[in-house]
């Protein structure tokens, strides 16, 4: 039930107040709202980092999408995020149901039934990272080109890699979103 509709028994009339004190309320938070809260959160768990959270309304709903560019790893982000998400996929993967979030004893619910996030990585963290990449695989310089096997550099930084090559560039950047590497 959202909240600021009138509570009614049967016969239309309102419930005795000790009633209405006793029933649960459901807080409906606008995909909007919900991205005004996801954009206050960040800049408290990331002072200085600069997200773009963006709203995209469609007719079965809505999705929030976080854009960044270096600054904290994407699982860093989804931490934070995670209390503001509308809905979660059912058993099969095939439908989205919505999610009620308790907060301080209110139950909540947001309007964005997903919040994707992406984060970008700059030349400059590319560049930081590659002779690291170029050491482990013990060359003097990149053919980018190029696949290569995973070297154990790779594997250390990035629980859960599952290629077994890619390029040094490919190698930077998950190295990158894994640390959560910030570039002045």
């Amino acid at each position: 039930r959202l909240t600021g509709a009138p509570l009614r028994t049967e016969r239309g009339t309102p419930p005795p107040r000790e009633a209405r004190s006793t029933m649960n309320t459901t807080t409906y938070v606008t995909a909007i709202d919900t991205a005004k809260l996801i954009r206050k959160a960040l800049k408290a768990g990331f002072p200085g980092q600069k997200f773009s959270v963006q709203t995209d309304k469609y007719s079965g709903g809505a999705t929030i999408n976080i854009l960044w560019t270096d600054g904290p790893s994407e699982q860093a982000v989804k931490e934070i995020t995670a209390e503001f998400e509308g809905g979660k996929s059912d058993a099969t993967g095939d439908f989205t149901v919505p999610v009620t979030q308790e907060k301080d004893g209110q139950r909540t619910r947001y309007g964005a039934r997903h919040i994707w996030t992406e984060r970008s990585v700059s030349e400059e963290t590319y560049k930081a990272i590659e002779p690291e990449v170029l050491a482990a695989l013990d060359l003097d310089a990149p053919d980018h080109g190029q696949s290569y096997q995973v070297p154990p550099l790779v594997l250390e930084a990035c629980p859960g890699w599952h290629h077994e090559r890619a390029t040094i560039r490919e190698f930077a950047r998950a190295i990158a979103n894994h640390r959560g590497t910030t570039q002045a």
